[in-house]
């Protein structure tokens, strides 16, 4: 488990409380991590059609997919538990 978790507490005890808490979640944060996954690949399999070139501004559009891939990603990060599972 990331530290981002825990750096707003205080106490070691605090620490152990909330990360206790955070594992007893841990079916909540797979569940969301099959979500993230979904969103990518239909994200992925949008970004391969040629049809996205025929809107106007595309490269607008496929900025936006880039940042929110990178968002994605970075959600995942967090609330992977285990850095084995990546």
């Amino acid at each position: 488990m990331i530290t981002a978790w825990t750096k707003h507490l205080q106490t070691e005890e605090d620490k152990q409380k909330f990360n206790k808490s955070v594992h007893a979640a841990r079916h909540v944060l797979k569940r969301l991590q099959e979500l993230l996954d979904e969103e990518k690949s239909s994200l992925e399999s949008a970004e391969i059609s040629p049809k996205i070139y025929e809107t106007p501004n595309w490269d607008y559009k496929q900025a936006h997919t880039n940042g929110f891939k990178a968002a994605l990603k970075m959600v995942s990060k967090i609330i992977t538990l285990d850095p084995k599972d990546k």
